[in-house]
């Protein structure tokens, strides 16, 4: 996934609009520590009808003091980032705050340094101060700490939605391609099957093999069609069905039996708005096709029907099973595979010594 340019503000956490406001709290706290280093410094005090005000700093320090602000908060993006588990509940965080309070102390100390040194009113080393201001200094550090604690564990609050939104825009890409990789699957396995058919009819039955190359392009139509979309509504897939069956029953005649049983007509609508995982249904009769002796004595029955709550499309067939055929398993799984990507779906199987049933959960298009 390509990772989007972002500006300035919208770079230090993603939110553009939260970080303007940032900003402009930023701005008034540090004026609002310049302010009250003046007015309750003594100092500074006795001299305010003086040159006590500086408006150099006056406009420089909301500057500084954003800039110190923004780099604390992407020095939190830098801690969230590697320790997204244990940094916002372990000492790490703890010594964060204790590093942004330091960071303030020391930025409101050079902040009066400043102030003594622009304005002249200490004659001596504006370093070593001549009054009490310790007091004043950490009582605004622990006003801006406070301040500065709540909009950091917000900033971390949105960080993480931000990673969970990025991690859910991954998961659901991965399964598309997952999806798309699984579809692909089954569309070489279907031709290939369609072509030996063909070969074989073009030699016993040439008329036969003309009608079954116009069902077999119209098959396959549908299959192009549908490649690019996970989910098809069941009335399309039924329809599908009934082709591809077609295609078979020229190969093995009246050997293949195939009845669809519908609800009754008050549920058809319901029906309209049901969807099942593309070329679902042409999977499981190809399985059974593969699996199942197809003769004039041992005919294979395939129904396709409903569960009672309408949950469920239920594809059952006879089961004369073949001889020396190996199956891994492999339509079956790649089919549940694709319900777990797209709907977080089992399907259920059923064997019995007479007949093998597949219930598909019927999905909704979300």
């Amino acid at each position: 996934m390509a990772k989007k340019r972002l500006g300035f503000f919208e770079g230090i956490n993603g939110y553009g609009f939260y970080n303007v406001l940032n900003v402009v709290l930023f701005a008034l706290m540090s004026e609002v520590a310049y302010v009250g280093i003046i007015f309750y410094t003594d100092v500074l005090k006795r001299c305010i009808d003086g040159d006590a005000f500086s408006f150099l700093i006056f406009i420089v320090n909301p500057i500084l003091f954003s800039l110190l602000c923004f780099g604390l908060l992407r020095l939190n993006t830098v801690f969230n980032s590697r320790y997204p588990v244990t940094y916002y509940t372990s000492a790490r965080m703890l010594g964060f705050f204790l590093l942004i309070g330091l960071s303030f102390w020391g930025y409101n100390y050079l902040m009066y340094v400043a102030e003594v040194y622009a304005t002249g009113t200490d004659g001596g080393n504006p370093f070593v101060p001549t009054e009490p201001i310790w007091l004043q200094i950490t009582s605004i550090t622990l006003v801006q700490l406070v301040i500065m604690c709540l909009i950091t564990i917000n900033h971390t609050a949105r960080y993480t939605i931000m990673l969970y939104k990025e991690g859910e825009e991954l998961k659901q890409t991965q399964a598309r391609a997952e999806i798309r990789a699984l579809q692909t699957q089954l569309n070489p396995h279907f031709l290939f099957n369609s072509l030996n058919t063909l070969v074989s009819e073009i030699d016993y039955d040439p008329e036969s093999a003309k009608k079954f190359t116009i069902d077999l392009a119209g098959v396959y139509r549908y299959i192009l069609q549908k490649q690019d979309k996970p989910l098809v509504s069941v009335y399309e897939e039924l329809g599908f069905l009934q082709s591809y069956v077609n295609l078979n029953q020229i190969r093995v005649g009246d050997s293949l039996h195939y009845e669809c049983i519908y609800p009754d007509r008050s549920n058809l609508d319901f029906l309209q708005e049901k969807y099942l995982p593309s070329l679902s249904l042409q999977l499981l009769v190809e399985n059974a096709l593969k699996h199942n002796v197809i003769s004039a004595i041992k005919p294979l029955h395939i129904q396709v029907g409903f569960s009672e709550n309408l949950e469920y499309l239920v594809v059952t067939n006879n089961v004369n099973p073949k001889k020396n055929v190996h199956s891994l398993g492999t339509g079956l799984n790649n089919l549940a595979e694709r319900y777990r990507l797209l709907a977080d779906k089992k399907i259920v199987v059923e064997k019995t010594g007479k007949f093998f049933i597949v219930k598909l959960p019927m999905l909704d298009l979300d």
